[in-house]
């Protein structure tokens, strides 16, 4: 049995929405999507689970990539909620784990800091894998905290990741919507149903917080989901036995 003791996941430089200052500041109306081109199968689509040439490169990339970053990964989850494994899953969504990442907005690094995400922080380098996992869980960590009481268990930290990448205002338009169809705005398997209709015109034009690429969050979480699951069937040594770089 897999155990997701509240790990939890970032999107950073995903969308405009996801810097700390959008929580100090209104949310930014600007459009700002991380593009890493260089992987054409392992990006955003429409598609939820992981095709067979998918999970080939990501089993290279566990054996290839992840050890040169486990030590990180490890390392800020130590004493966190969060899972180790669920930070890799997180940073090789958003940068196929290469540290030396930018992305056409700027957005750089392991796990793709915004500037202003890494300035609230204190990140100095986000080219550094130290400091940008550092940031990354950091960032996680204000977010799930931000979320209504009333999101439990395993639905908190899906509407953590969603929140990442949509926003969180977004997340509560979409959480209202849910709850006036009669569903759950607590139970992150009914408000992915209604996330996609911040994007129609007759239900966002009703929302506080406008337009929303809405079904991106909900792939983005599955997707977050399925890597996890292929990290969590490995049992290599050096994933139980990482020796931490301070």
């Amino acid at each position: 049995m897999i155990a997701y003791i509240l790990p939890i996941l970032c999107t950073f430089g995903f969308t405009g929405n996801n810097s700390f200052k959008d929580h100090i500041l209104p949310l930014s109306k600007n459009d700002e999507r991380c593009l890493v081109i260089k992987d054409i199968y392992l990006s955003l689509e429409n598609h939820k689970t992981l095709n067979s040439v998918e999970k080939s490169i990501l089993n290279k990339r566990i054996n290839k990539r992840l050890p040169k970053y486990i030590s990180y990964f490890k390392k800020h989850t130590q004493h966190s909620m969060f899972s180790w494994e669920l930070i890799a899953s997180v940073a090789y969504q958003e940068s196929h784990w290469d540290h030396r990442a930018i992305s056409p907005t700027k957005v750089k690094g392991l796990m793709m800091l915004t500037k202003d995400t890494a300035n609230y922080i204190g990140v100095k380098n986000r080219l550094d894998p130290n400091q940008s996992v550092y940031g990354g869980v950091k960032y996680l960590e204000n977010i799930i905290k931000r979320l209504p009481d009333s999101i439990k268990g395993s639905d908190r930290i899906w509407m953590t990741l969603a929140a990442y990448n949509v926003g969180l205002g977004h997340l509560e338009d979409a959480r209202i919507i849910t709850q006036k169809f009669g569903h759950n705005p607590n139970y992150w398997s009914d408000v992915k149903k209604h996330l996609p209709l911040l994007s129609k015109r007759k239900y966002y034009k009703k929302t506080r917080n406008g337009y929303a690429r809405g079904y991106e969050p909900v792939i983005y979480v599955e997707r977050i989901k399925a890597y996890l699951n292929v990290i969590n069937e490995k049992s290599l040594p050096y994933m139980r036995f990482a020796h931490f770089q301070f």
